[in-house]
């Protein structure tokens, strides 16, 4: 049932009030009560982004973090309803007003993404997994692989070092992250520009196993197909004792 014109307008008066904490008068409501409410709103605005982003917490300087979610919770109107959701939009905050620049924190929007991603992967929808038998016979095969994944690169290797030590290593990080169907538990796995472009046309779905072995022969000027077929089938089995490899398509 849609709200009432007056009680939305009321509700929206004091959600801006929690945000900016500017004087209002809002009717039945006990003045000095209030400040009370925009403590507990934003006490649970900063244990959820604390909660999301436990790393970065760690190694932004207080100080610096709670500039970060003040400015967030007095500026940024939060568009999804979904409280779990609001991470995502205080990370794309913090791209957007540049704070990494401000406090000199190069690797922060990777950092946010990151643990974001592992937050969404572990809440979003279930995917349909394809129809795949179990194989590790691969090579003229369509490989299926967990359709709950994300493959994304980043500037700094976060995920493998902390931030202090990952600023001196700019450059581009591939990492896998994928949730396991059993568990739920959200993994990540580093990879080299030539295991992303295997993976890359293994999700198209379209060139079996050794199509892609031979377009990464032509695209990286690798002479021996067999080594590359060995250390493709050792990547591989990683990843499915890991839960991300499947089998192969029926």
């Amino acid at each position: 049932m849609l709200l009432k014109t007056e009680t939305y307008q009321h509700q929206k008066t004091l959600a801006e009030y929690c945000r900016n904490g500017k004087e209002i008068t809002l009717p039945g409501a006990i003045t000095e009560r209030l400040p009370h409410y925009r403590r507990l709103v934003f006490n649970i605005v900063n244990d959820s982004l604390e909660s999301a982003f436990p790393i970065a917490f760690k190694y932004v300087e207080r100080v610096h973090w709670n500039e970060m979610v003040v400015d967030f919770f007095s500026n940024h109107k939060c568009t999804d309803p979904q409280v779990w959701r609001m991470p995502f939009e205080f990370y794309g905050y913090v791209v957007e007003k540049e704070f990494h620049e401000k406090y000199s924190l190069p690797w922060l929007n990777d950092l946010l993404y990151f643990e974001w991603l592992e937050v969404e992967l572990y809440m979003m929808e279930d995917i349909q997994y394809p129809l795949y038998k179990d194989s590790e016979n691969w090579l003229g095969k369509l490989v299926a692989v967990n359709p709950e994944h994300k493959l994304i690169k980043l500037k700094y290797p976060i995920h493998k070092m902390n931030p202090k030590k990952a600023k001196e290593n700019k450059g581009d990080h591939f990492l896998l992250l994928f949730r396991q169907k059993d568990s739920g538990k959200v993994q990540f796995v580093g990879l080299s520009t030539l295991y992303v472009f295997i993976l890359e046309n293994i999700f198209i779905g379209t060139k079996k196993l050794d199509e892609i072995l031979n377009d990464v022969l032509y695209f990286f000027g690798i002479n021996d197909m067999e080594l590359l077929q060995k250390n493709t089938h050792s990547f591989l089995t990683d990843l499915k004792s890991k839960g991300f490899v499947l089998g192969i398509y029926k």
